[in-house]
């Protein structure tokens, strides 16, 4: 048996605010804002950036959130747009390691008010071109910073998988598969409750060929733990082909919303947390490292217990 985990939670049981409260972190712990970009007229020709003074700020976005404005760049000045009404940016900052894509905001003509321009879907081009109107630019700035500090994010992960591990559950709704290397007799419990349901149950025929079996050909029990799909009523497996491997039952699993957590597991959670931020370090030769009981406690009776083989 071979439990696979195809596609991760998008989203954690504790959030990074529950997070940084738990660890007394104040709200620095953030992607940093970027630096200005250098902005120019772009070569002569036409545009439709208005005649005017424009300044330009970037932020960074990940995949918790978007920076505050960054420094602000030197003013550009378009005095006449039919004859050179492009700007050209460079040296547009790359962020660090969790920034997934960068966003341009600009001012409308001899204005203060910073709006969105374009979205840089990537952390590495540094150049774009400026070719639009005042009238088609976005939202406002953000003056928040929402992003969150990778370190915290590796660690609120780490701690997440650990408590799965050690419940043997699926916290937050994910995509698993039970490889089997035949149908066994009767039902297949199905590790990591709460299970929500079977995307597809797949197996190799005896001729070979992978064949998905009919959702109508079995029953898929979600009350109990762990949750179960065997034969619908008078229905049987089908035969597999004698190879390992031949059976993949995909389905979803963990709670759908991180309000239906129990309060327990979120302890357990912060509680490991704490516990790995704290060692982020080097250990020190010498120093005591004390086992947290705490944790096992917390987590005891929301243990699946059984063998799933």
């Amino acid at each position: 048996m071979i439990l696979k985990v195809i596609t991760p939670p998008t989203v954690e049981p504790v959030t990074l605010a529950e997070l940084k409260t738990h660890l007394r972190i104040d709200s620095s712990n953030t992607e940093p804002a970027p630096g200005a970009p250098t902005a120019a007229l772009a070569a002569a020709g036409a545009g439709n950036v208005d005649n005017g003074a424009h300044r330009y700020r970037v932020t960074f976005v990940t995949a918790d959130g978007e920076t505050e404005g960054g420094t602000i760049s030197a003013a550009v000045t378009v005095a006449d747009k039919t004859t050179n009404g492009k700007v050209a940016l460079t040296a547009i900052p790359l962020g660090g390691s969790a920034v997934t894509s960068r966003k341009l905001y600009r001012t409308a003509a001899a204005g203060s008010t910073y709006l969105l321009l374009a979205t840089i879907a990537n952390n590495t081009a540094t150049t774009y071109t400026d070719n639009i109107a005042d009238t088609s630019l976005g939202a406002e700035v953000s003056a928040t910073n929402t992003t969150g500090d990778p370190k915290l994010i590796s660690i609120l992960a780490a701690a997440r998988e650990h408590v799965e591990d050690w419940t043997r559950r699926a916290l937050m709704t994910q995509t698993l598969e039970l490889v089997l290397d035949a149908f066994p007799t009767g039902g297949i419990n199905l590790p990591s409750p709460p299970l929500q349901s079977v995307t597809s149950i797949k197996y190799i025929d005896t001729d070979g060929v992978e064949q998905t079996l009919s959702s109508a050909l079995y029953d898929v029990d979600t009350d109990s733990e762990p949750g179960m799909v065997a034969p619908a009523y008078d229905e049987e497996w089908p035969d597999t082909r004698d190879q390992i491997n031949a059976v993949r039952v995909r389905y979803a699993a963990g709670w759908t919303t991180a309000a239906l957590v129990p309060y327990k597991i979120k302890a357990a959670i912060l509680l490991v947390c704490a516990d790995l931020h704290e060692m982020r370090g080097d250990p020190v030769i010498g120093a005591s490292v004390v086992e947290n009981k705490t944790v096992d406690r917390l987590l005891a009776s929301a243990r699946v217990w059984g063998n799933f083989a």
